[in-house]
């Protein structure tokens, strides 16, 4: 996982889970600043501590993988609505990475992306639909 998605993944649970950076690290059992700097890709946490991390927020750890392939559809989508035909094939390969999910799923996220493109008014639909993937695994 790269350091600004691991970033971008952590703060997206924790704020779908409508916790703080010191709730978390509370949870978790780290400090606060260390959450902070998780967040801002500043330090990648070492595997206990993310561990620690995802347990916290009550999810199981496929949740960052569902997470940062999430993150990878929404790049993917704004690489194909704004670039050209080179950063598209680019875009495209960004989606064949999820070849192995299933036709029901990638219908989740294609609607995730296309959710996401809308605007904040549909909000809590997105907040549905991703929860519903990450708990896809349970």
């Amino acid at each position: 996982m790269a350091n600004d998605d691991l970033a971008a993944s952590l703060s997206i649970l924790r704020t779908i889970r409508r916790w703080s950076q010191n709730e978390l690290a509370e949870a978790a059992g780290i400090t606060n600043s260390a959450v902070s700097d998780y967040e801002r890709g500043k330090v990648d946490p070492q595997t206990q501590t993310l561990q620690k991390l995802v347990r916290a927020l009550g999810l199981p750890l496929s949740a960052l993988d569902q997470t940062l392939a999430f993150i990878q559809i929404i790049r993917a989508q704004m690489l194909v609505d704004t670039d050209p035909p080179a950063k598209r094939e680019r875009a495209s390969s960004l989606f064949s990475e999820a070849s192995a999910i299933s036709p029901r799923e990638r219908e989740r996220r294609a609607e995730i992306a296309e959710i996401a493109s809308e605007g904040g008014r549909f909000a809590s639909r997105l907040t549905r639909l991703l929860l519903e993937l990450m708990s896809h695994d349970r």
